[in-house]
Parts: structure tokens; C-alpha cells; sequence
């Protein structure tokens, strides 16, 4: 009888992409924010609040969490932030294409 020492299992860093995404988008109103940004257009917090009928204050901490695991970029004109899916990123774009499917 040998013993088998098993390695803990190590995810690799999209993995844990995948992962911290689907916790942020695990949020009702954060996937809602999500889903409107796959339209593909930059928003600006104001627009999203008055969408949403929530805060701007209460949109910008949802949007500082989508920036920390680096699914948005965002822009400044003045005193409005507007943000953008970072649509170069390939996991941004196999979710979307998800959305997309969710919606035939």
C-alpha cells in the first residue's frame, strides 16, 4: 500500500479571473450593470443610476469593484466618469457572447 500525497489543486491566473468575475457579476445589481455595458456604449455613473433607479453614489462603488478586478475602463469629462467594458479582454468577451446567447 503506497500513500499518495495529493497536490492542492492551483488555479491559474485566468482561472482566478473567472472567478473574481463571477463574484462581482454574483451581485443582482452589479450583473444588471454588466449587462448594460455589453451594449457595447460608454455610460456615464448618472446615466446608469437614473437606469437602474439607484444612487450615482451607490453605482460608483459597484463600478470601483469592476475596477479592481479590471473588467471596466473608465473615462472623466469634467465632473462625470463614464465607463466602458474593457472589450479587448477576452473574458469580457466570451461573457458577453454569453449575454448575447441568454438573449435568442
Amino acid at each position: 500500500m503506497s500513500l499518495i500525497k495529493n497536490k492542492p489543486l492551483k488555479l491559474s491566473s485566468r482561472e482566478d479571473k473567472i472567478v473574481s468575475t463571477l463574484q462581482v457579476l454574483g451581485d443582482k445589481t452589479r450583473f444588471k450593470m454588466f449587462k448594460i455595458l455589453t451594449s457595447g456604449r460608454e455610460m456615464c455613473v448618472s446615466e446608469i443610476a437614473a437606469e437602474l433607479n439607484i444612487s450615482t453614489p451607490a453605482v460608483s462603488q459597484h463600478f470601483r469593484i469592476f475596477e479592481l478586478v479590471g473588467l471596466v475602463e473608465k473615462q472623466r469629462y469634467g465632473h462625470k466618469i463614464c465607463y466602458a467594458l474593457k472589450n479587448d479582454d477576452q473574458l469580457i468577451k466570451e461573457f458577453k457572447a454569453i449575454f448575447k446567447e441568454g438573449e435568442t
